[in-house]
């Protein structure tokens, strides 16, 4: 079996590519996130205790480390060594369609000599959610972007109500 990492940033994409990756066989060995000094998750800006929380929750042992934006890449690749060392043949990336941040993972895993999964990559993002709800995750808005979204966003369960109200359509049951 394929033992393999997944760069962890607490929300539903990187979870969906996670359980995609289980599903295909992967044996996922660690969430890996990186946090920044004041113990907020680089990508989202939650709090770290929220990442330690899911990893509780779901059993997957957490490798969480601290980094600033200009040590990031240098940091991510010491724990991709490391976890290579250790057994470790690939990493999983929730990306969907930022291909600078496609091509940073390329460019890292390759400098590395470790494989990427990329397993939501280039899917339509209605489908994503679609794909979330029908595998019966449960997830809450914790953090929005407020120039795009207002703070009634807060606190929503991403579900078929949500879904209506961001893209307008019904959201296709699980057969």
């Amino acid at each position: 079996m394929t033992r393999v990492a997944v760069s962890w940033s607490g929300g539903k994409d990187s979870c969906l590519a996670c359980y995609k990756a289980l599903q295909k066989g992967f044996e996922i060995s660690y969430l890996l996130n990186f946090i920044s000094k004041d113990d907020k998750c680089m990508s989202h800006g939650v709090n770290s205790r929220l990442i330690v929380a899911q990893s509780e929750a779901i059993g997957i042992p957490l490798i969480q480390k601290k980094v600033t934006w200009d040590t990031y890449e240098e940091e991510f690749k010491k724990v991709v060594k490391d976890l290579k060392e250790m057994g470790i043949d690939g990493i999983v990336f929730g990306d969907i369609d930022i291909v600078e941040h496609l091509d940073w993972v390329v460019q890292v895993c390759n400098d590395v000599g470790i494989l990427y999964m990329e397993p939501l990559w280039r899917l339509n993002r209605k489908q994503i959610l679609n794909e979330f709800i029908n595998a019966g995750f449960k997830a809450v808005i914790v953090s929005v972007k407020a120039d795009i979204f207002g703070a009634e966003w807060l606190g929503r369960e991403i579900d078929r109500a949500l879904m209506k109200d961001l893209f307008g359509i019904k959201c296709h049951p699980r057969h």
